[in-house]
């Protein structure tokens, strides 16, 4: 955790609620883009995330975070689990990331995904420049947040939502296992296929060979 974090976390804690506008201005934005994509609606968004810092201020407060994980993860599984209970209560129906229509049966942990599954042009490409890379990012974080925050909208909800954690939120596979209470492979696999859904999708408005550049 920055060191930074930590100063601000010990005036929260001793009474300095006024600090605590310093976190949020720092996660907020990338907080609402995790919300919005689960309740897809932005006065429901907003009202989820405003609920979720109330959530994570009385956390450090009342000593419950306890510093043993980012403060970043820590609150984005707040953020994450807060979205999915008003979504239940909104829509009324179940809301499930395990549901994305991926065979998991056939993938066991330690599997290199990019070995056990076919691999596009697109990938062969990435992964040339760098083979250690795998399933790891491939390009700057800036220019997937700009493809995906464009066209996220267009992809089911179980993908849009694995891809926001893993490029806007930059959480790590292990981050995202924590927070979805999934096997770090199964992780991996959905990550995989929602990465794959959204090349699809890029496709259809660009060539391969505008978009090798980003992918």
């Amino acid at each position: 955790m920055p060191e930074s974090y930590i100063e601000i976390i010990n005036k929260v804690k001793s009474g300095d609620s006024s600090a605590f506008r310093i976190i949020a201005d720092e996660l907020k934005d990338k907080a609402y883009a995790l919300t919005v994509r689960i309740l897809k609606n932005k006065e429901d968004a907003e009202d989820s995330l405003q609920e979720s810092f109330f959530k994570l201020f009385k956390a450090i407060t009342e000593g419950k975070f306890e510093e043993r994980s980012k403060l970043s993860t820590y609150f984005y599984s707040i953020v994450y689990n807060t979205a999915v209970d008003n979504y239940k209560k909104l829509k009324s129906k179940r809301f499930s990331i395990v549901s994305i229509d991926v065979d998991d049966s056939d993938f066991e942990e330690g599997d290199d995904l990019l070995k056990k599954f076919y691999e596009s042009e697109i990938s062969r490409n990435a992964s040339d420049s760098n083979p250690e890379m795998n399933t790891e990012k491939k390009i700057s974080g800036k220019e997937v947040e700009n493809i995906i925050r464009n066209f996220i909208d267009s992809i089911p909800e179980q993908y849009s939502v694995i891809l926001t954690m893993f490029y806007i939120n930059d959480l790590s596979h292990e981050e995202i296992m924590e927070i979805l209470k999934l096997p770090v492979g199964t992780v991996k696999n959905r990550l995989f296929r929602a990465k794959a859904k959204l090349k699809e999708i890029i496709l259809k408005k660009y060539s391969e060979e505008e978009i090798l550049q980003y992918v």
